[in-house]
């Protein structure tokens, strides 16, 4: 009589049908998990739309950057451009063009490429969850990635005022080129060291990807290296020297790294043409002094609000976790990847905070890092505290969290579901009036005007494609910052657009006599010299120190 008995192996073994529900209920949770992200950023979103935040997104000068090169793409214009430090080469330039073929105007592009980027945070710090909480439930690890990203959503709601120069820093992930690529590229890098030390080895690929990161982000952003790559290869080099890991693996990664950050460097070399200014420039230790008085200053004008307060409550947090997290693996000899996942944060915040006090740089969006680093220390935060849990097997409590999470993320999906609509719809019909009223002038004609950086780049990226608008210096020469020279080839300049807060060192009749028309905008005049002796001027100052510039810097 044959036996109903089968091996314990076979027993084991999870039937097909059983594998195929796991897989459901795997892709189920992480969909869930995805769009409580999605709800979280477009909560993000409104709250930056709604807020006097909106023209640091939309219509700053340098957040216009990128649709500028688009434009310049799109008119076939030579790519001549004079860039910062910063190129926005990799990753900001390709994610931004993408944005763009799926939108249709700028203003969607860039609302479109801050969702992304905070869904990018999200992802990231999943991929750290995995590392650091292998042994939790799937829902655990994609509720504390969320957790994560709510804490960045949180510090957004505080951030209403429509400066850059300010201590609100989470929400300068939304914008385009105020150094996402070098935030993501941080948490990227971070990830592939933690899955190197959990398998106790850096395999070729983490390390080839690694040394990608490091080298593509470095030509394209040399804040990859204070940001990302010293804070890895000293926090490595530490729990090496402390015996918390071991040699191999640590020169494996920490060479790559640098390695990577050297290539990096090298490829910087023919892309001069495009850097305006040298990092170096930026470096100014005689000013420490005044540098700290400066951000004890924005601290303090940070805390005049309630939402000020409670953002600098929520910076402070994030640094609580860090400090805390690393005493806290160190004391209970926790596994290497959450030693490092909580030491890293802590390098990495105390090396931004001293260094841009030590650089004597008053410019506070290199502190971004103070926002997303403590991310990783939140993981790893909460896996001691889940470890901590089941050791004292009180499972009871868990129960509770389960609920509590649930409600959060019911609450937070119908805050997004809500939040959508006016969401779109603002994106939507979001127009920039002050461009209507220059394209109105400009009556469908090709023409060609000049002014100033803070007045014509939003007018710049928002005009009409027959209008064109060349940046200068007070003094009519061309002012070569974040802008396409090649633009300026052959140009035939015929008017001025005058701001209201410009400052001219000569009053601009003085220079080029008075114009034949003179019409009023919100915000600006332009001052219409087609036909006149100015339109000449205008073409030799501008044209002539364009052509200059291009032949100094090789195009």
């Amino acid at each position: 009589m044959p036996s109903d008995t089968r091996p314990a192996t076979e027993v084991a073994r999870p039937s097909s049908g059983s594998r195929r529900r796991s897989r459901r209920l795997a892709a189920g949770q992480e969909a869930l998990g995805g769009l409580v992200a999605l709800a979280l950023s477009v909560i993000a979103l409104r709250h930056v739309l709604a807020t006097a935040r909106v023209d640091l997104l939309w219509y700053d000068g340098d957040s216009v950057l990128l649709p500028l090169v688009e434009r310049s793409v799109q008119l076939g214009q030579p790519f001549e451009w004079a860039m910062s430090p910063a190129l926005f080469f990799f990753p900001e330039l390709p994610v931004y063009l993408l944005c763009s073929v799926v939108t249709a105007t700028p203003q969607q592009a860039l609302a479109l490429n801050g969702v992304l980027v905070l869904l990018a945070v999200y992802a990231l710090v999943r991929a750290a969850a995995n590392e650091l909480m292998p042994a939790a439930r799937r829902s655990a690890r994609i509720a504390v990635s969320a957790v994560a990203l709510g804490l960045v959503t949180l510090l957004v709601l505080t951030e209403s005022s429509a400066t850059a120069t300010s201590l609100e820093l989470a929400s300068l992930l939304l914008t385009t080129t105020y150094y996402y690529g070098a935030v993501l590229a941080m948490l990227g890098s971070a990830v592939l060291v933690l899955r190197a030390v959990r398998a106790g080895r850096a395999s070729g690929t983490v390390l080839v990807v690694l040394g990608l990161v490091a080298a593509f982000t470095t030509a394209s952003n040399p804040l990859y290296v204070p940001w990302s790559g010293a804070p890895l290869v000293v926090t490595l080099v530490l729990l090496a020297l402390t015996r918390r890991l071991p040699w191999r693996p640590v020169l494996l990664l920490a060479g790559t790294v640098t390695a990577g950050s050297v290539v990096g460097y090298l490829v910087r070399i023919p892309l001069r043409p495009f850097v305006s200014l040298d990092p170096s420039t930026y470096v100014q230790p005689s000013r420490a002094g005044a540098t700290l008085g400066f951000f004890a200053a924005l601290t303090d004008s940070r805390a005049g609000s309630a939402a000020g307060d409670a953002g600098l409550l929520l910076l402070f947090v994030g640094v609580l976790l860090s400090v805390g997290g690393t005493v806290w693996a160190w004391r209970v000899r926790t596994s290497r990847t959450v030693l490092v996942a909580a030491a890293l944060p802590l390098v990495t915040v105390v090396a931004v905070s001293v260094g841009v006090v030590v650089a004597g740089s008053e410019t506070p969006r290199y502190l971004e890092p103070i926002v997303t680093a403590p991310l990783l220390a939140l993981v790893a935060v909460a896996e001691l505290a889940r470890t901590a849990v089941r050791r004292t097997r009180v499972h009871r409590p868990r129960r509770g969290i389960r609920l509590v999470l649930a409600m959060s993320a019911t609450g937070v999906l119908l805050a997004g579901i809500a939040a959508a609509p006016s969401t779109v719809r603002a994106v939507a019909q979001a127009r920039y009036d002050p461009a209507a009223c220059l394209d109105r002038w400009s009556d469908g004609r090709d023409v060609v005007g000049v002014g100033q950086f803070w007045t014509i780049r939003p007018l710049a990226a928002y005009a009409s494609n027959n209008v064109q608008l060349l940046q200068v210096r007070d003094t009519f020469e061309t002012y070569p910052w974040l802008v396409d020279l090649g633009a300026y080839r052959d140009a035939s300049p015929t008017f001025v657009v005058i701001g209201s807060r410009d400052l001219w060192t000569t009053p601009v009749e003085d220079s080029l006599g008075a114009p034949a028309t003179i019409t009023h905008c919100s915000g600006f005049d332009v001052y219409d010299y087609a036909g006149t002796a100015g339109a000449a001027v205008l073409r030799r100052d501008v044209v002539g120190s364009a052509d200059d510039i291009r032949r100094e810097r090789g195009f």
